[in-house]
């Protein structure tokens, strides 16, 4: 099992050095320290939100991240990708801004996931065992145990700097899959309920 999240770590991290390159020579790139730059700093800087944005527009449209996020040899079985919509995006600066020492958060702990992907695991492999190994064999990746109420996952952050952003990997066992969607649908929940008072505001 360790073998095939190696092998998955390796395919992401050419696609993300690759696309992280492109980026940085693109016209929408603004060199940005985003762990100094705070969450509350994009609520009333547009520029900051545009610049999210165009990374998110950047990504979508990147032809090495559609042949990676659609190609299932590229991913291989049991692993999908998804790049966070502009209104989740929206959503989550507010909730670290309302909930989040009113924002006074880099955004590099915030959006640290405009681009996911989610691998399954078989049941036996313990997560301080998938640390371990991460660890000790990419330690320039962060890894860190996401475990909180009711959702368990080890997540794994890429990030060539901090004028980067990440991509995150999250590692779920087969058997924690049913409580961990559980935990997405309460959270989804919240988000259509901020989705429609937003509407109703404008």
């Amino acid at each position: 099992m360790l073998k095939e999240l190696d092998d998955l770590i390796e395919r992401i991290l050419l696609v993300y050095e690759d696309v992280s390159g492109q980026w940085v020579k693109s016209e929408k790139y603004l060199r940005v320290n985003l762990k100094k730059t705070c969450v509350s700093e994009i609520y009333n800087n547009d520029v900051l939100l545009d610049l999210v944005l165009a990374y998110r527009g950047f990504i979508l449209r990147n032809e090495k991240v559609k042949k990676f996020a659609f190609s299932p040899e590229k991913l291989g079985k049991g692993v999908n990708m998804r790049v966070k919509t502009q209104n989740s995006i929206e959503y989550k600066i507010e909730s670290y801004i309302a909930h989040h020492a009113k924002g006074r958060v880099p955004i590099h702990k915030c959006l640290n996931d405009l681009a996911g992907i989610r691998i399954f695991v078989s049941d036996y492999v313990v997560h301080e065992e998938i640390q371990s190994h991460i660890k000790e064999s990419y330690p320039r990746l962060k890894c860190i145990d996401a475990s909180k109420n009711g959702y368990i996952a080890t997540h794994v952050y890429f990030k060539m700097d901090n004028f980067s952003f990440q991509w995150e990997l999250q590692i779920w066992r087969n058997e924690d899959k049913d409580n961990n969607l559980v935990s997405h649908k309460q959270y989804k929940q919240d988000y259509i309920k901020w989705e429609c008072n937003s509407k109703r505001s404008m």
